[in-house]
């Protein structure tokens, strides 16, 4: 097989070994004269061999490695330090490679591309296995190139360390390539960056008045834009944050669309006069207090009436205590008690799903578990326990209903919620859209901030800084706006070039 195509040139093959994963080859140097680094000029007198052993590039999959037979020279200027040098190749070779070049260019762009660990994942499947220890160094030896100062530049902040090391990117809009990472994101470190590189123009940034004071010191005559992906994300979060503390009105909504189970028995098994009362009273979940009392279960009945008989009889708490195996504060209670306890039922968010569980156990559902797990989807967050008790006084089931499965109610979180109002309503599903539409035509709150963030998006979509003003005017009346408001205000020259520029 002749190799003399692939091998570097001024090289001589002298043997060849292919093995099942790997093929060694043996080169020996052609050239007899080299040149000292020191002094530049040439020698021919060979002071001994050596051998170095590179990795080129696979062939076939198989990983390829050559054996290079090099020779040692004498340096014959007297006036030179250097006595004895090595021969050496740069068009192939860095002195201390392990590699040719045309083997570490590849690893290179790979490592930069993926990383260290995803690049050495790849290199394993090409034939070139190598560690991610070594692919960071091959990293970190890159030369940067140098980068001439940009007109418009991007301002930004990035975890080397989430929560733990933050530093600042900065960007070359026009050529959209990063250009420095600077160490933190204090306001001295890129303001010192930015006297040192002149010429900026236009600056974009997020709300942040550390970079807002930083730029305005360096560079006054530059434009600063707030960027608007930091303002749509920053608009968001007023969302989310507005339909969080609207949990049971986004509960409602879910429960009112969701499908009723079909019945495949002609009659439901439970008619509503056989259920007991229900304890919901009131329109306005949320302010939900039941103010009626009950009588107490027919076990504290017992217990009150069994520490009274023992008190009749002439026994002191300690021994009733002890005796029947009540706590001591107990039995103090009912000592000096002289009716039966009656209690009050605490307040229990059961009750905001009263409706959806009269009507699941009227269908034919009674099993706990398959009740239990319906209503965590809605938000519920009891216990098997509290929702088996809260049950207990249903009736039990005198016919058997063929049953098909409850259908799973979707539950939504508020970031679900506001990334659907953000998209068009053509991508909803069937459930999504009913969902919503509910929501916003029952809820007028939601509705208003709703109408609020989608006018903003098309101001800023139109570029329309007029209308900017008005949309702050008109937000401020409404309390889940008036923080973000305040904040565009603070920095309304940057904010209004982003519906500008």
């Amino acid at each position: 097989m002749d190799l003399s195509p692939i091998l570097p040139d001024h090289f001589q093959l002298i043997e060849h070994c292919v093995g099942e994963n790997a093929i060694q080859i043996s080169l020996l140097a052609t050239q007899t004269v080299g040149r000292c680094p020191d002094c530049q000029r040439p020698a021919n007198k060979v002071h001994s061999f050596y051998q170095r052993t590179l990795t080129d590039l696979p062939i076939c999959g198989k990983s390829v490695s050559l054996r290079i037979h090099l020779r040692k020279f004498f340096c014959r200027n007297d006036q030179c330090a250097r006595k004895i040098f090595a021969q050496t190749a740069p068009a192939y070779f860095s002195p201390y490679a392990r590699r040719l070049n045309r083997a570490q260019q590849p690893l290179q762009t790979i490592a930069l591309q993926t990383g260290a660990r995803p690049a050495a994942r790849i290199c394993a499947l090409i034939g070139q296995p190598v560690s991610h220890s070594t692919l960071l160094r091959i990293s970190h030896r890159t030369p940067v190139q140098n980068q001439t100062t940009p007109t418009r530049l991007g301002v930004d902040d990035f975890a080397f360390r989430k929560g733990r090391r933050y530093g600042t990117i900065l960007i070359d809009l026009d050529r959209h390539q990063p250009i420095d990472v600077l160490p933190d994101r204090e306001g001295k470190t890129l303001e010192a960056w930015l006297r040192e590189h002149p010429g900026i123009e236009l600056v974009t940034r997020d709300r942040s008045s550390v970079y807002a004071n930083a730029i305005t010191t360096a560079c006054p005559n530059a434009i600063q834009v707030a960027d608007r992906w930091h303002l749509l994300a920053n608009l968001s979060e007023v969302v989310e944050r507005f339909l969080d503390t609207q949990r049971d009105t986004i509960n409602q909504s879910i429960l009112a669309t969701l499908p009723a189970t079909d019945i495949s028995t002609t009659t439901l098994p439970l008619s509503e006069e056989q259920l007991p009362p229900s304890l919901t009273w009131h329109n306005d979940l949320s302010k939900l207090m039941v103010t009626t009392q009950v009588d107490c279960t027919s076990k504290s009945y017992e217990r009150y009436q069994k520490v009274k008989q023992l008190q009749a009889e002439g026994h002191g708490i300690r021994a009733i205590a002890r005796h029947l195996g009540f706590a001591r504060n107990t039995v103090k209670r009912y000592w000096h008690q002289g009716f039966v306890p009656r209690q009050t039922p605490k307040r229990s968010n059961l009750y905001l799903y009263e409706g959806y569980l009269r009507k699941r156990w009227l269908e034919g559902q009674t099993n706990v578990k398959e009740l239990l797990a319906e209503l965590k989807a809605f938000g519920y967050n009891g216990s098997y326990t509290i929702l088996a008790n809260f049950l207990s006084a249903y009736p039990p089931l005198e016919v058997e209903p063929d049953l098909p499965p409850a259908r799973k109610a979707n539950s939504y979180s508020s970031r679900q919620i506001d990334r659907l109002l953000n998209q068009p309503p053509a991508k909803w599903s069937a459930d999504e859209e009913a969902f919503l539409t509910h929501l916003l035509s029952e809820h007028e709150s939601i509705r208003q901030v709703h109408d609020l963030s989608e006018q903003f998006r098309q101001l800023m979509k139109e570029k329309s800084a007029k209308g900017l003003a008005k949309w702050c005017e008109d937000a401020e009346k409404v309390s889940a706006y008036a923080g973000f408001v305040r904040g565009l205000r603070q920095d309304y020259g940057a904010v209004e070039q982003a519906f500008i520029s």
